[in-house]
């Protein structure tokens, strides 16, 4: 983050707007058809606010997040709010683990792990009604089965909305198809309370991602039929009312300084977002005395250096760990071989561990760890550390012969021999397509020494290569020849 001087806690009102809410806080605020909204000043009842999102709003440890920012401002007008919902905690970071070895062929899936929702806020945040319904990788095609059971249970009066940006840019659903997500949303909500109000938040636009120009599109025409739609959605009993995240949140293709890595918001996008529902909630429902500026300026996010490096030999290569710093986005990891003039280029990984496989034999490596808070925040890095492989996982197959097909492509090995071979689990056989710039490596697990990869592109021409994994992990794999799919396939069928 940069050109920011330390301001954890900006002033949240002019003299003028502290005045106001001094005089007005007897006032109770109504909604445009006459419903009261409790006042903590004025009433003993209290507004029930459910907070519906994604990872921008559930936030990742260390966040304050929007919610927090929020909560503050409900505070400052004299509102009495509490915050409802199933989960009260940040995503907390990825646990450390060694590399695994690759699912077989026809495996089914592995039934998704629920909800991490234990995660910690910002340390010098204050204690707050942090309950919540949102969830990291959330999609309005999934919250509309699920948000009926939460209103039933838990009886919001009010529901703030801030979903499809996942639809979208995960290729879930276009901008239509996103639109009747949410509205299926709205109904289901009313389905379990029909005088349940809502805040509808439109998608922001984020960084460019090169080869995505269909998600800043769909943004921009899932905004337009939001806005469009929602007069139609709004009823008397059950109102509906527009939150321009989009026009808030500092973050756009171009450029995204509200965003510590082209999306999520850092502390200072996390008071805009705030700001949006802020302002929605005071002009449409008459909450509060005023809605505060945003601050200019915010501090960094605490980014403090990997202590207790260790880098030890394992039967799998190398394994290098470090104390986890709290609020880490993750961490940039370098290594050389020693005697190597220059550190090769740094490998994030998001926990506190990094492993060095396909090592032969005797090479000693040396390591450094820093710590990512996201954007240009990083730390200085750590100490130099080094250890030696002495791996015992076994060579790749012997004789590997490819043969393309219209769609894939036929590979067959024979089986390796020598040391470590007894403990032979599985072969890893990985495809690269060569004519896609950045592409990843395809991987697929078998247990024979022959499999068809399927699903390639044609045309494109791909390197092939096998790996065994035994007991101690994935060895080096050995190389095929290369394919381009497609080529002589029909003479090859006959």
């Amino acid at each position: 983050m940069s050109a920011m001087t330390p301001s954890v806690h900006p002033p949240r009102r002019t003299l003028l707007g502290t005045l106001l809410a001094v005089a007005l806080t007897a006032a109770v605020p109504l909604l445009p058809n006459g419903t009261a909204w409790a006042n903590d000043s004025a009433s003993a009842d209290t507004l029930k606010v459910m907070v519906v999102g994604d990872s921008m709003t559930q936030g990742h440890e260390g966040d304050y997040t929007w919610r927090y920012r929020l909560w503050q401002w409900f505070h400052e007008q004299h509102v009495a709010v509490d915050f409802v919902g199933p989960y009260t905690g940040t995503t907390s970071p990825d646990a450390p683990a060694a590399p695994q070895p690759p699912r077989l062929q026809g495996e089914p899936e592995p039934a998704p792990a629920p909800p991490r929702t234990d995660g910690g806020y910002a340390k010098d945040a204050e204690a707050f009604d942090s309950d919540h319904f949102a969830v990291w990788g959330r999609q309005a095609a999934q919250d509309k089965a699920l948000i009926k059971e939460q209103v039933a249970k838990y009886q919001p009066d009010l529901l703030l909305v801030g979903l499809g940006f996942n639809d979208m840019g995960w290729f879930v659903s276009d901008a239509q198809g996103t639109l009747e997500s949410v509205k299926t949303l709205v109904d289901e909500a009313r389905a379990a309370k029909s005088d349940v109000k809502f805040a509808l938040a439109n998608v922001p636009q984020r960084a460019k991602i090169e080869g995505r120009d269909d998600l800043i599109a769909n943004t921009d025409t899932y905004n337009r039929l939001l806005a469009e739609a929602i007069p139609a959605w709004h009823t008397a009993t059950s109102p509906v009312k527009l939150v321009d995240w989009q026009g808030d949140y500092d973050c756009a293709p171009e450029s995204c300084p509200a965003g510590y890595d082209g999306l999520h918001p850092n502390a200072l996008g996390e008071y805009q977002i705030a700001h949006a529902f802020e302002t929605t909630l005071h002009t449409e429902y008459h909450l509060g005395t005023d809605v505060p500026d945003v601050p200019g300026t915010v501090a960094p996010r605490p980014t403090s250096t990997p202590a207790d490096v260790k880098a030890t030999s394992a039967d799998s290569g190398i394994v290098v760990t470090w104390d986890p710093v709290y609020g880490a986005f993750g961490y940039d990891v370098r290594a050389r071989l020693v005697g190597s003039a220059d550190w090769g280029g740094a490998h994030h990984v998001t926990a506190n561990r990094y492993d060095t496989t396909w090592t032969t034999e005797g090479q000693t490596y040396e390591y450094q760890v820093r710590t990512d808070s996201g954007e240009t925040l990083k730390s200085e890095w750590s100490e130099v550390v080094s250890a030696t492989a002495h791996p015992k996982t076994a060579p790749g197959p012997a004789d590997i012969a490819t043969r393309p097909t219209a769609t894939g492509v036929d590979v067959t090995w024979n089986p390796p021999t020598g040391p470590y071979t007894d403990t032979i689990d599985r072969y890893e056989v990985l495809t690269y397509d060569l004519d896609t710039p950045g592409a990843f490596p395809g991987s697929v697990g078998t247990r024979d020494t022959s499999i068809h990869v399927d699903g390639l592109t044609p045309g494109h021409r791909y390197a092939v290569s096998v790996a065994t994994w035994n007991a101690a992990g994935g060895g080096i794999p050995s190389g095929g020849p290369q394919v381009v799919i497609g080529a002589d396939a029909a003479s090859a069928a006959s």
